[in-house]
C-alpha cells in the first residue's frame, strides 16, 4: 500500500479549495467507501495521488428530492438509495436500473453517486487495455466495443457505459463510417483524433465528401427537432486537414509484409484498396488504361462538384508511400489476367461500370452515353449542333450531364426519368440546385424513342 494524505471535507467549498491548491491529478476526492478501495487496489490510477480528499464529512449531501420538473440528488446519497427511491424509480427508471447494475447490493451500500461522478471511470476493460494481451480496445479508448456493457459490467462506474448500438447516420453511410465518434473527436477539438478515425472506414474522404449523396443526413437525429448536422460539410473539413498532413495520414508502413498485390482499375475501389493494403505492408501496384488515376473521379465528375486537384493530390500521397501506379495499360491487351496472376501473390480487380447500359427504345444508337458526355463535353457540345438537350435518368449521374450542358451553353435542357420525384436516386440538394440552373425535371416520365 501506498502512503498518501487524507483530508476530511467540511465543505464542498473546502473540497474544491483543497484540489485548485494541488498540482492537477496529485489529489483526488472520495466520496464513498468503495472509492478508497480503488484508490489502494493495485495501484489502479496511471499517476498515483498524494492526496485524497474525503467529501463523505460534508453535512447534508445526501438527499433525493423533486423541484418542479427537476429531479435533484445529493452528492452523498448513496447507490442503494438510488435504487430504492419511489420518486426515482417512478420517474427516473432507467437511473435506477444503472445504479443496481453497477455494484453488488454490499458495495451499493457504500458507493455514493457523488463518488460515481468524480472518480476516474472504473472500468477493468478501460484501464487495463494490455490485462489480456493488448485485444481489448475500448469504446472510451477510441475502439469499436465497450466491453463493461456487453455482460460484464461488475467493474465500470455508473457513467461508463459508451455506445454500444450502430446510430442511423452510421447505417445509412455506405462505407459506415463512424460519425458520431469523430463529430465527438472534433467536439474535444482533437482533428487529428477525428481524421484517423473517419479513414478507418474511408480513405479519400476530402473527395467523397465532395461527390457523395450523403444519405447519412437524412437519416441524422437531428431531423426530429430541426434539420440534420451537416454531415458532408464537416466530412470535406476533416478530408482536407487530411490533405493539408500528408505525412501523417499516407505515410509507408513500418515494416513489409514481402507480398505483392496487384490492383487492375484506379477508381474509388482500386483506390481504397490500395491504400489499406499498403497500410498493411503490402508491395502495392495500381494499374488502370487511363493516363490519369481516379477513373470517373477523374474522367466523369464535373470540375464544379470536384476539382481534379484533389484527386491529383490524393495520388501524390499515395505514392510517398510507395505505391505504384502503371497508367495507360488496358487489361487484355497491354496485360493479360493470367500473367498477373503469376506475376502477383494477389490480384483485386476493380474495373469500373464504363460500360454503356441498353434501355431498348428506338433510335438509342443515336443518343450519347452520359458518362462519354461527362468525359468529352467540350467536344460535344462543338461537334453537336443543338440548341436543346434532352437527359434520360433521374439519378445524381444525369444530374451533372444537365446541369454541365446546360452551363456550356445549351439553350434549354430537360430531364426525364421514370421514377416519381419522390423516388428519384438523385439526392434532394442535386434535384434543387438543376432547377436552380433552369433545368426542366419530368419525373414519371419514360421514353419509347429518340
Amino acid at each position: 500500500m501506498k502512503y498518501f494524505e487524507h483530508e476530511s471535507a467540511a465543505t464542498f467549498d473546502e473540497a474544491v479549495s483543497l484540489l485548485k491548491e494541488s498540482p492537477k491529478g496529485k489529489t483526488v476526492v472520495m466520496a464513498g467507501g468503495s472509492d478508497l478501495i480503488g484508490v489502494l487496489k493495485e495501484q489502479i490510477l496511471e499517476d498515483y495521488p498524494e492526496k485524497v480528499v474525503d467529501l463523505k464529512t460534508v453535512r447534508g449531501g445526501e438527499y433525493i428530492k423533486q423541484d418542479g420538473d427537476t429531479i435533484e440528488i445529493g452528492a452523498l446519497t448513496k447507490l442503494c438509495d438510488i435504487v430504492k427511491s419511489d420518486l426515482l424509480n417512478e420517474k427516473a427508471p432507467v437511473l435506477s436500473q444503472a445504479a443496481r447494475s453497477v455494484a453488488t447490493p454490499l458495495i451499493r451500500n457504500v458507493a455514493t453517486m457523488g463518488g460515481n461522478i468524480c472518480q476516474d471511470v472504473r472500468c477493468w476493460f478501460y484501464r487495463y487495455p494490455h490485462g489480456i494481451g493488448g485485444r481489448m480496445d475500448c469504446m472510451r479508448k477510441g475502439g469499436k466495443e465497450c466491453y463493461a456493457v456487453m455482460g460484464d459490467n461488475r467493474y465500470h462506474s455508473i457513467f461508463g457505459g459508451m455506445k454500444v448500438h450502430t446510430t442511423p447516420c452510421s447505417v445509412q453511410c455506405p462505407a459506415n463510417t463512424d460519425i458520431p465518434a469523430y463529430m465527438e473527436r472534433l467536439r474535444q477539438g482533437d482533428v487529428e483524433g477525428a481524421a484517423h478515425i473517419l479513414m478507418e472506414a474511408n480513405p479519400i474522404p476530402m473527395i467523397t465528401s465532395r461527390v457523395c449523396a450523403h444519405t447519412c443526413q437524412e437519416q441524422c437525429n437531428r431531423c426530429g427537432s430541426d434539420e440534420s448536422v451537416s454531415i458532408h460539410g464537416v466530412e470535406r473539413y476533416v478530408g482536407d486537414y487530411i490533405l493539408e498532413h500528408p505525412d501523417t495520414f499516407y505515410r509507408a508502413p513500418e515494416t513489409e509484409t514481402g507480398h505483392k498485390v496487384a490492383l487492375v482499375g484506379a477508381g474509388p475501389a482500386g483506390l481504397s484498396a490500395a491504400y489499406y493494403l499498403r497500410k498493411a505492408g503490402h508491395d502495392v501496384t495500381v494499374f488502370d488504361k487511363m493516363e490519369e488515376p481516379g477513373g470517373m473521379l477523374t474522367y466523369a465528375i464535373p470540375n464544379y462538384r470536384l476539382p481534379k486537384s484533389y484527386v491529383k493530390q490524393v495520388a501524390a500521397a499515395y505514392e510517398k508511400m510507395g505505391i505504384r501506379f502503371r497508367l495507360g495499360c488496358c487489361l487484355g491487351e497491354d496485360m493479360q489476367a493470367e500473367d498477373l496472376e503469376k506475376e502477383y501473390d494477389n490480384v483485386f480487380y476493380a474495373t469500373g461500370a464504363w460500360k454503356r447500359p441498353v434501355l431498348g427504345f428506338d433510335g438509342e444508337e443515336f443518343t450519347e452515353f452520359g458518362l462519354q458526355f461527362l468525359m468529352e463535353v467540350n467536344q460535344w457540345m462543338n461537334k453537336k449542333d443543338r440548341r436543346h438537350v434532352l437527359v434520360v435518368g433521374g439519378g445524381n449521374v444525369a444530374m451533372d450531364v444537365a446541369i454541365t450542358a446546360r452551363r456550356l451553353g445549351a439553350e434549354s435542357v430537360t430531364l426525364a426519368c421514370l421514377e416519381s420525384e419522390p423516388e428519384m436516386p438523385a439526392s434532394r440538394e442535386e434535384i434543387a440546385r438543376a432547377r436552380e440552373e433552369g433545368i426542366e425535371i419530368m419525373p414519371s416520365y419514360g421514353v419509347s424513342k429518340a
